[in-house]
């Protein structure tokens, strides 16, 4: 019996010419370009079944990106073609497969180690001893996060620490923290998520033992999502793998550079394999053929990607909604206004805090949802704990922890004597500030400018008064200096900015603020209902998902995609963000509604001409 008459007659696939061709794929190399809802699962598990089902003697190491997607599809391999094929087919993330590799061999050298569970609290405690007293402000979350995922992206990429300033890295004294967390772990023996494939790839490439061991052991070894695999990661699957790599993937979907992630390995196919063979799956299952046709012209405005048709196999049934509104209230009542009861819904944004708002006002109209990424940075953030600091200070003149936290952070210039002077004397703030005494005639203005505006905020309520912040105190200045430091990103900082406008909308009282933001955490805690038809997600959390509805929300000029044109790099960086766009409106099959809450930005603009039909074929 032929494979194919067996997929018909034993199982519910269908599958297309496209999806054949690279489903015979066998000896050598190949490449399927797989794109958006085209059936790249599909091909993978059931070139697994051929392949065995033609050879019941043969092993396939089939590789994936997430151990859900590894379970998912073994599940699927399962259901296809049953249990007496399980032993021949290994479905594993790459982490789980190094990781067997790695203590394989340390318990052969009988060394001990330990995989480390509180990485970021080591970290926070590196970064506290190296910037030790030379700086103002606290180590806090978010920047602890990013010097934990930029040592992650060195690891994965193979970069030398030494050099990372040549990599767009302002992070101070990265170098030393660096190799102050190595030492550490050294010390203690313990080895954390990266290190395992760091010692997998040192292990395959001084051992051609271990290298021959797993040639011999997989005939064949299948990559699914090769777009998000990092350097390590490709060179550890390719020293086990006789080049015979079996890669599906889309190089419009590549959206994980901040992890690692190399796609050009992928776009570079032809030159590390020059006998390799490429397939295309071109049809979309997924989407509207309205949304497949806009989506298809807005990714052929990048230049680093493979030529390629994307076509629907579906109708043009819907148009898409583009939707420019005045600010980011009106957005969510428009959202409210076309949830639909029937059927699965996306809200997608590019950041995490995004989902504040439409959280807010689904909970205020009882309507059940479930956010997929967690949110408790925006409760947590510097920027929340600066306003509410400055409001508190307002209102309290007395509150010298408030001042100790903002008084740098407004272009104050007060000296460290001065601060110290102000908080350890009885009295206010003001009366402290007026009793101290500076032969430095300019301090004196910096004091009358620093109290006139604490007493011009005190006036205004939440909304009006972090503008008045930002512009009149020079917060914004402050801001800025942080993302120089590699700190924060601006375009992630203006996000919280308007969603704490938003909330404080016509409140006065700090209290009733900040109680408004406790109210807000609690009930978000409680409602996790993960069977819920309304989902909040980030655009990188719903790579991989469809839904009935999409709202892509906060396409606003400077947020999405943050258009800082002096960035190194730039091009590539507005490439990637565009294909997080473009995976954003791929996660649609029916409706897909793209708003703007303020000045439209780029992708906003480019989206709108094309369904003008003014966008190039």
């Amino acid at each position: 019996m032929k494979f194919e008459t067996y997929i018909k007659s034993n199982t519910d696939i269908n599958i297309n010419e496209e999806q054949l061709k690279a489903i015979n794929h066998k000896k050598g190399s190949g490449l399927v370009l797989a794109t958006a809802g085209s059936g790249k699962t599909t091909v993978i598990v059931s070139r697994v079944g051929k392949l065995i089902f033609e050879d019941e003697n043969v092993n396939i190491l089939t590789i994936t990106f997430s151990k859900m997607a590894a379970l998912e599809m073994e599940k699927r391999f399962i259901n296809t073609f049953g249990e007496k094929y399980k032993k021949n087919a290994k479905f594993s993330t790459i982490h789980s497969f190094a990781y067997r590799l790695v203590i394989k061999y340390f318990r052969k050298k009988d060394m001990r180690i330990e995989l480390l569970k509180d990485k970021f609290n080591i970290i926070n405690e590196i970064v506290k001893d190296v910037y030790n007293k030379e700086r103002y402000q606290n180590t806090n979350k978010e920047e602890i996060e990013n010097i934990s995922n930029k040592i992650s992206y060195f690891k994965n990429m193979l970069y030398d620490p030494k050099e990372y300033k040549m990599y767009n890295v302002n992070i101070r004294k990265f170098d030393e923290i660096f190799d102050k967390y190595e030492k550490f772990k050294r010390k203690n023996n313990f080895i954390d998520f990266d290190d395992i494939l760091i010692y997998a790839y040192k292990i395959l490439r001084n051992s051609k033992v271990q290298r021959d061991r797993l040639k011999n052991k997989y005939d064949y070894i299948q990559i699914d999502e090769v777009q998000d695999t990092s350097k390590i990661q490709h060179f550890i699957i390719k020293m086990v793998s006789s080049d015979n790599i079996f890669m599906v993937g889309d190089d419009d979907q590549s959206i994980y550079s901040f992890r690692g992630s190399y796609p050009e390995f992928l776009l570079n196919f032809k030159e590390d394999f020059p006998k390799g063979k490429i397939y295309y799956l071109s049809k979309n299952y997924r989407s509207d053929k309205n949304i497949v046709k806009a989506a298809s012209k807005f990714i052929k405005r990048n230049k680093a990607r493979y030529e390629k048709k994307i076509i629907s196999n579906k109708e043009e049934k819907n148009s898409i909604n583009i939707i420019k509104i005045e600010d980011k209230k009106e957005s969510i009542e428009y959202i409210k206004d076309k949830l639909e009861i029937d059927g699965s819904t996306g809200i997608l944004y590019r950041y995490n805090v995004s989902a504040i708002l439409p959280a807010n006002l689904l909970l205020k109209e009882n309507i059940d949802f479930y956010i997929k990424d967690s949110i408790d940075n925006f409760f947590n953030n510097n920027i929340l704990k600066d306003i509410t600091a400055f409001f508190r200070l307002s209102r309290d003149g007395r509150d010298k922890e408030s001042f100790k936290r903002i008084y740098y952070k407004c272009n104050s210039y007060f000296n460290k004597n001065m601060v110290q002077y102000v908080i350890n004397g009885e009295g206010s703030i003001n009366q402290r500030l007026d009793m101290y005494f500076d032969r430095d005639k300019r301090l004196d203005k910096n004091i009358s400018r620093f109290k006139e505006n604490i007493l011009e905020l005190s006036k205004l309520d939440i909304k009006e008064g972090i503008e008045f912040l930002l512009y009149e105190m020079d917060y914004i200045d402050y801001l800025y200096r942080l993302e120089e430091n590699g700190i924060i990103r601006y375009s992630n900082a203006k996000v919280i900015l308007d969603i704490l406008k938003e909330l404080g909308n016509g409140i006065k009282n700090i209290q009733e603020f900040q109680g408004k933001l406790t109210e807000l955490r609690g009930r978000l805690e409680t409602s996790k209902n993960r069977d819920s038809n309304i989902v909040l997600s980030s655009i990188h959390s719903a790579k991989g998902l469809e839904y009935d509805n999409v709202f892509l929300i906060d396409n606003n000029h400077g947020e999405f995609p943050s258009e800082n044109r002096e960035e190194v790099d730039f091009e590539k960086t507005l490439e990637e963000e565009r294909r997080i766009f473009y995976v954003g409106m791929t996660r649609a099959r029916s409706n897909l509604h793209v708003l703007s809450s303020g000045k439209e930005s780029l992708f906003f603009n480019e989206l709108k001409y094309i369904l003008n039909n003014k966008g190039a074929n």
